[in-house]
């Protein structure tokens, strides 16, 4: 079973990052397999734990041993990215658009995860023969077509809050606050500049899932070619490849959970561009008002 398994990861690396249909039709694939579990996980890791939190600024011990160590680990986890990352970017407004952060980081982290299980191999046995000689499985945002997708929903989800919010405040961003006689080479830097934005979004979390994956494959490859090439010797200088595919599998944990807080983060960097800075802005300009009238205010005194 075991030398099967490795046979098929390293029979082709490039087979772990292309997407398949399943039993020969395109109605359905590895990846929108691997979204819909990506999504039925990440709904049963979040909701029932956040069912069990008790929201309260004095929780005593026992209220922590309540929720249980699975919702009290999501609640420190979100908690530390709504004090610590979202709320140092968004200020007041932070409450209003952490939902949907919280909502792209377990996704693209359950996703990510999920493509370290090799369901492709562990499938291929005994789906194989219906399959093309294909297992069902795979990583959902080693796919340039999701993360393009996750790229677009967050592209419209920061920019249609921001243009609902203020469209005149909107189209003032794009002139980068330079003065009138240079909007003609701001303003098309701007639009340019945010458009690119959501490629490389999509682009950094797909380059990173997939290559990853290559490497694993590939030393797996080193492993069978040692053992078919090299006989009884081959057994022990496949160890190095071993060794090898190890600590990248262990590498990509730490990826995985890295590209997820990344395109969150940027997610919510370019959220506070749009909405935070016409907020400051707003308030400047009111402080601002004010100063002449309080300097009468202190003269006649």
């Amino acid at each position: 079973m075991i030398s099967a398994i490795l046979t098929l990861a390293a029979s082709n690396p490039i087979d772990h990052v292309t997407d398949k249909p399943i039993f020969g039709q395109w109605y359905v694939s590895n990846v929108t397999v691997m979204l819909v579990l990506g999504a039925i996980i990440t709904a049963l890791i979040v909701i029932p734990p956040a069912r069990r939190i008790v929201s309260g600024k004095n929780a005593t011990l026992d209220d922590l041993r309540a929720k249980g160590l699975w919702a009290n680990l999501v609640e420190a986890v979100c908690l530390y990215l709504r004090d610590e990352v979202f709320r140092p970017v968004l200020g007041e407004e932070t409450d209003r658009y952490t939902p949907m952060l919280w909502t792209f980081f377990w996704f693209i982290l359950v996703c990510n995860l999920m493509g370290l299980i090799p369901f492709l191999d562990l499938t291929a046995p005994f789906l194989g023969a219906a399959n093309h000689g294909h297992g069902i499985g795979g990583t959902a945002t080693q796919s340039i077509w999701v993360t393009g997708a996750l790229a677009t929903v967050a592209f419209l989800f920061y920019n249609g809050i921001a243009f609902a919010k203020s469209p005149l405040g909107y189209l003032k961003h794009l002139t980068a606050g330079a003065p009138v006689f240079m909007w003609i080479i701001m303003v098309p830097v701007e639009i340019i500049g945010t458009f690119v934005k959501p490629f490389a979004l999509a682009l950094r979390l797909f380059a990173n899932m997939t290559g990853g994956h290559i490497i694993l494959a590939v030393l797996l490859g080193f492993v069978v070619a040692m053992i078919e090439g090299l006989g009884s010797a081959g057994y022990g200088l496949a160890l190095i490849p071993i060794l090898g595919a190890t600590a990248i599998n262990l590498l990509e944990v730490m990826v995985a959970f890295i590209q997820a807080y990344i395109f969150t983060f940027l997610t919510c960097l370019f959220l506070g561009q749009l909405v935070v800075h016409e907020h400051e802005e707003h308030h400047e300009e009111e402080a601002h008002s004010h100063e002449p009238t309080t300097a009468a205010a202190g003269g006649h005194h």
